[in-house]
Protein backbone atom coordinates (compact mmCIF):
# COMPACT_ATOMS: atom_id res chain seq x y z
CA UNK A 1 0.00 0.00 0.00
CA UNK A 2 1.10 3.53 -0.61
CA UNK A 3 -0.33 6.97 0.11
CA UNK A 4 -0.86 9.63 -2.54
CA UNK A 5 -1.46 13.23 -1.48
CA UNK A 6 -2.83 16.03 -3.65
CA UNK A 7 -3.49 19.63 -2.58
CA UNK A 8 -6.53 18.77 -0.46
CA UNK A 9 -6.89 15.01 -0.55
CA UNK A 10 -4.93 12.08 0.79
CA UNK A 11 -5.72 8.74 -0.81
CA UNK A 12 -4.70 5.26 0.12
CA UNK A 13 -3.68 3.32 -2.98
CA UNK A 14 -4.34 -0.39 -2.51
CA UNK A 15 -2.91 -3.36 -4.34
CA UNK A 16 -5.45 -4.83 -6.78
CA UNK A 17 -6.07 -7.96 -4.71
CA UNK A 18 -6.74 -6.25 -1.36
CA UNK A 19 -9.88 -7.52 0.34
CA UNK A 20 -12.10 -4.53 1.13
CA UNK A 21 -13.32 -6.15 4.35
CA UNK A 22 -9.73 -6.06 5.65
CA UNK A 23 -9.70 -2.26 5.40
CA UNK A 24 -12.28 -1.95 8.18
CA UNK A 25 -11.27 -4.94 10.28
CA UNK A 26 -14.45 -6.76 9.35
CA UNK A 27 -14.56 -10.50 9.29
CA UNK A 28 -15.51 -12.30 6.14
CA UNK A 29 -19.07 -13.62 6.19
CA UNK A 30 -19.32 -17.23 7.30
CA UNK A 31 -21.27 -19.89 5.47
CA UNK A 32 -24.05 -19.45 8.08
CA UNK A 33 -24.21 -15.68 7.41
CA UNK A 34 -24.71 -16.22 3.70
CA UNK A 35 -27.31 -18.99 4.02
CA UNK A 36 -29.34 -17.82 7.02
CA UNK A 37 -31.37 -14.86 8.19
CA UNK A 38 -32.99 -13.53 11.38
CA UNK A 39 -36.79 -13.51 11.39
CA UNK A 40 -38.19 -10.07 12.26
CA UNK A 41 -41.03 -11.65 14.27
CA UNK A 42 -39.62 -14.56 16.28
CA UNK A 43 -36.04 -13.20 16.10
CA UNK A 44 -34.66 -16.71 15.45
CA UNK A 45 -31.83 -17.20 12.98
CA UNK A 46 -33.04 -19.69 10.38
CA UNK A 47 -31.85 -21.04 7.04
CA UNK A 48 -33.01 -19.08 3.99
CA UNK A 49 -35.22 -22.02 3.04
CA UNK A 50 -37.37 -21.16 6.11
CA UNK A 51 -38.34 -17.84 4.48
CA UNK A 52 -40.83 -17.22 1.70
CA UNK A 53 -40.35 -14.84 -1.20
CA UNK A 54 -42.27 -11.79 -2.29
CA UNK A 55 -42.84 -10.48 -5.80
CA UNK A 56 -39.53 -9.98 -7.53
CA UNK A 57 -37.89 -12.86 -5.67
CA UNK A 58 -36.93 -10.89 -2.56
CA UNK A 59 -36.85 -12.86 0.68
CA UNK A 60 -39.60 -11.98 3.17
CA UNK A 61 -38.51 -10.47 6.50
CA UNK A 62 -40.45 -13.03 8.55
CA UNK A 63 -40.06 -16.80 8.42
CA UNK A 64 -42.75 -19.02 6.90
CA UNK A 65 -43.92 -20.20 10.32
CA UNK A 66 -44.44 -16.65 11.60
CA UNK A 67 -46.00 -15.61 8.29
CA UNK A 68 -48.51 -18.47 8.50
CA UNK A 69 -49.40 -17.42 12.06
CA UNK A 70 -49.91 -13.80 10.93
CA UNK A 71 -52.10 -14.88 8.02
CA UNK A 72 -54.20 -17.04 10.35
CA UNK A 73 -54.75 -14.09 12.71
CA UNK A 74 -55.71 -11.74 9.86
CA UNK A 75 -58.08 -14.33 8.37
CA UNK A 76 -59.76 -14.88 11.76
CA UNK A 77 -60.12 -11.13 12.28
CA UNK A 78 -61.67 -10.74 8.81
CA UNK A 79 -64.22 -13.49 9.59
CA UNK A 80 -65.10 -11.91 12.94
CA UNK A 81 -65.23 -8.31 11.69
CA UNK A 82 -67.22 -7.69 8.52
CA UNK A 83 -65.86 -5.29 5.92
CA UNK A 84 -66.77 -1.65 6.51
CA UNK A 85 -69.81 -0.11 4.75
CA UNK A 86 -69.53 1.52 1.32
CA UNK A 87 -69.52 5.03 2.80
CA UNK A 88 -66.68 4.24 5.24
CA UNK A 89 -63.77 6.66 5.62
CA UNK A 90 -60.36 5.92 7.11
CA UNK A 91 -60.46 7.12 10.73
CA UNK A 92 -56.95 8.62 10.41
CA UNK A 93 -56.76 10.33 7.01
CA UNK A 94 -60.55 10.73 6.62
CA UNK A 95 -60.49 9.60 2.99
CA UNK A 96 -63.10 7.31 1.40
CA UNK A 97 -62.62 4.09 -0.57
CA UNK A 98 -62.38 5.88 -3.93
CA UNK A 99 -59.68 8.21 -2.60
CA UNK A 100 -57.54 5.43 -1.07
CA UNK A 101 -58.03 2.70 -3.69
CA UNK A 102 -54.52 3.11 -5.14
CA UNK A 103 -52.69 3.00 -1.79
CA UNK A 104 -52.50 -0.81 -1.76
CA UNK A 105 -51.61 -3.29 -4.45
CA UNK A 106 -53.77 -3.80 -7.53
CA UNK A 107 -55.46 -6.87 -6.04
CA UNK A 108 -56.08 -5.26 -2.65
CA UNK A 109 -59.28 -3.81 -1.29
CA UNK A 110 -59.13 -0.21 -0.04
CA UNK A 111 -59.24 -1.32 3.61
CA UNK A 112 -56.97 -3.45 5.78
CA UNK A 113 -57.46 -5.00 9.18
CA UNK A 114 -55.71 -3.06 11.92
CA UNK A 115 -55.02 -4.96 15.10
CA UNK A 116 -52.77 -4.98 18.15
CA UNK A 117 -49.86 -7.28 17.39
CA UNK A 118 -49.39 -8.12 21.08
CA UNK A 119 -53.01 -9.15 21.81
CA UNK A 120 -54.35 -9.74 18.26
CA UNK A 121 -57.31 -7.53 19.23
CA UNK A 122 -59.12 -5.90 16.29
CA UNK A 123 -58.86 -2.10 16.33
CA UNK A 124 -60.61 -1.23 13.09
CA UNK A 125 -60.27 -0.79 9.35
CA UNK A 126 -57.63 1.54 7.92
CA UNK A 127 -56.40 2.46 4.46
CA UNK A 128 -53.11 0.83 3.45
CA UNK A 129 -51.10 4.05 3.80
CA UNK A 130 -52.28 4.80 7.35
CA UNK A 131 -51.81 1.18 8.40
CA UNK A 132 -48.23 1.20 7.07
CA UNK A 133 -47.57 4.52 8.80
CA UNK A 134 -48.65 3.13 12.18
CA UNK A 135 -46.54 0.04 11.55
CA UNK A 136 -43.56 2.24 10.72
CA UNK A 137 -43.89 3.71 14.20
CA UNK A 138 -44.25 0.19 15.70
CA UNK A 139 -47.78 1.18 16.85
CA UNK A 140 -45.97 3.10 19.63
CA UNK A 141 -47.71 6.24 20.91
CA UNK A 142 -44.39 7.62 22.21
CA UNK A 143 -42.88 7.46 18.72
CA UNK A 144 -46.00 9.04 17.23
CA UNK A 145 -45.92 11.88 19.77
CA UNK A 146 -42.25 12.52 18.97
CA UNK A 147 -43.12 12.62 15.27
CA UNK A 148 -45.86 15.17 15.98
CA UNK A 149 -43.41 17.29 18.03
CA UNK A 150 -40.90 17.09 15.19
CA UNK A 151 -43.41 18.08 12.53
CA UNK A 152 -44.77 20.99 14.57
CA UNK A 153 -41.39 22.38 15.71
Amino acid sequence: MKTVTTQSLTCLVLPMKTNQLDLFGWEKPTEADVHSKKCTKCRDIKPLSAFGKVNGGLIRPECKKCMNEMVAVRNRLRRENPAPPDDYVCPICKQNAEQVKDYGGKKNTPWVIDHCHDTDKFRGWLCHRCNRALGGFCDDVTFLNRAIEYLTA
